[in-house]
C-alpha cells in the first residue's frame, strides 16, 4: 500500500504536465508568443519529460526513492516558480520546459517503477492505478480551476502551481518506504542486461508513437483547438480528454493482463481513429466525446504496454525495456506539438493536423498486425 499510494502522489503532480493546453491562450495574450513558439515550448518539456524517465534508473541508483523524489518534485515546483518569479519567454522554455518536464519525467517513472515491483497478482492493478493518478491534475485543474487559469495571471498561476506541488512532495516522501531493495543498482544493471531491441520491440514502440502524436497534439492543443471550433467553454475539452486518459490507465493494464496483444494494440488504434474523427466533425458534444476517446486510448495505451512489456520480457525488466521505448514518446513530444502550432500558424484552422492525427491512428491499427503471436501465461500454445 506504501508503493501505490507513493506512486499516486508522485503520478498526480507529474501530470500537470497535461494541462499545458489551459495556459496557451492567457500566455498569447501577457507574453506575445505566437501559437507555434507555445507549441515548441511544450516539445521542450514532453522531450525533457522523456529524458527524465530515461535516466531514472541511473538517478535512482545513485540517490535512492527519497533522493530521487526530492530531485523530482524540487525540479517540479522549481520550474514553474522560475517562471512565476520572472516571466518570459526564455524561463518558460527553461524553467516549465526543461526542469519542469524532468521532474515530472522523474516522478512518473518513479510510480511506475514502484508499481511494477508489486506482486504478480497486484502489478497490473497496481500499474493501472499509478498511472491513472496521472490524469487527476488534468481532470481537477480545468473543473475546479480552469476559469479562473483563464483570467488570471499566467506568472501567478505558476507560483501557486509550483507551491502547492510541494505539499503531495512532502507527503510522497514521507510515504516512501526505507527499504533499499528497490532503490539499489539492481535497476541499472537491469537496464544493462535488457535485451537488444526485436521486432516486437521495434513495432510496439511505433504503435506507442502514433497513439502518443495524437494524443500529445490533443493533450497541447485541446483548448486552443476547443476555442478555434467556437466551443462555449475550451476548458471543458482538456477535462474530457484526461477523464479519457483516467479510464484508459485504470482499464488498460488489467485488460491487457488478459488478452493477446494484437487484439489489445487494435482497440486502442480504434478508439484513437474514432476519437480524430469526431474531433474534426466540429459539434460540441461530439467535440468532447471525440477528446475522451484520444484520451481513452492515448492513457490506454501508457497502461497496457508495460504489461506488455512485462509478459513478453519478464516483470523485472519493465522499466527497463519500457525506459528504452518511452523514447518513442519523446520523440512524438518533440514533433507533435510544435507541429500542430505552426501548421496553425501557417493555415488559421487545425484541419491539416486532424488529417494528419487521423493518419497516425490508420497506421497503428495496420502495424498491430505485426506483432508476432505470443500466448497468454498459463494458456496452452497454438
Amino acid at each position: 500500500m506504501r508503493l501505490i499510494l507513493a506512486g499516486l502522489l508522485a503520478n498526480a503532480v507529474s501530470g500537470l504536465i497535461y494541462v499545458w493546453s489551459l495556459f496557451i491562450l492567457p500566455l498569447e495574450t501577457t507574453l506575445g508568443l505566437d501559437r507555434s513558439d507555445l507549441g515548441a515550448i511544450s516539445s521542450v518539456s514532453l522531450v525533457c519529460y522523456t529524458f527524465g524517465i530515461w535516466v531514472l534508473p541511473r538517478i535512482l541508483a545513485r540517490l535512492g526513492l527519497r533522493g530521487t523524489a526530492c530531485l523530482a518534485f524540487g525540479l517540479i515546483a522549481a520550474g514553474h516558480l522560475c517562471f512565476g518569479l520572472a516571466p518570459s519567454g526564455w524561463t518558460l522554455a527553461v524553467g516549465y520546459g526543461v526542469a519542469f518536464g524532468t521532474g515530472a519525467g522523474l516522478g512518473y517513472g518513479l510510480a511506475l517503477l514502484l508499481a511494477s515491483r508489486l506482486h504478480d497478482r497486484l502489478r497490473a492493478l497496481g500499474i493501472g492505478m499509478v498511472l491513472a493518478a496521472f490524469a487527476l491534475s488534468g481532470i481537477v485543474l480545468p473543473l475546479v480551476l480552469g476559469d479562473w487559469i483563464a483570467a488570471a495571471d499566467p506568472a501567478f498561476a505558476f507560483k501557486v502551481i509550483g507551491l502547492s506541488s510541494l505539499v503531495p512532495g512532502l507527503a510522497c516522501l514521507l510515504t516512501l518506504p526505507r527499504s533499499p531493495a528497490i532503490a539499489d543498482g539492481s535497476n541499472a544493471q537491469a537496464l544493462a542486461a535488457a535485451p537488444a531491441p526485436d521486432l516486437p520491440f521495434a513495432v510496439l514502440s511505433g504503435i506507442f508513437f502514433c497513439l502518443c502524436f495524437v494524443g500529445l497534439v490533443v493533450v497541447s492543443q485541446a483548448a486552443a483547438m476547443a476555442a478555434a471550433g467556437g466551443l462555449a467553454e475550451p476548458s471543458r475539452v482538456t477535462t474530457a480528454m484526461t477523464l479519457g486518459y483516467l479510464v484508459g490507465s485504470l482499464i488498460g493494464a488489467p485488460l491487457a493482463d488478459a488478452v493477446r496483444e494484437r487484439p489489445m494494440l487494435a482497440l486502442l488504434a480504434i478508439l484513437c481513429a474514432l476519437g480524430v474523427t469526431a474531433i474534426a466533425w466540429g459539434a460540441d458534444l461530439l467535440f468532447l466525446i471525440g477528446a475522451a476517446l484520444v484520451g481513452l486510448s492515448f492513457g490506454g495505451s501508457g497502461s497496457v504496454l508495460p504489461v506488455l512489456v512485462g509478459r513478453r520480457y519478464g516483470a523485472q525488466l519493465i522499466s527497463a525495456v519500457y525506459g528504452r521505448m518511452i523514447l518513442a514518446y519523446g520523440l512524438a513530444g518533440l514533433i507533435a506539438p510544435g507541429l500542430a502550432g505552426a501548421l496553425y500558424a501557417a493555415q488559421g484552422s487545425y484541419g491539416l493536423t486532424l488529417i494528419l492525427s487521423l493518419g497516425f491512428a490508420v497506421l497503428s491499427l495496420g502495424a498491430a498486425s505485426f506483432i508476432p503471436l505470443r500466448p497468454i501465461p498459463g494458456t496452452p500454445s497454438k
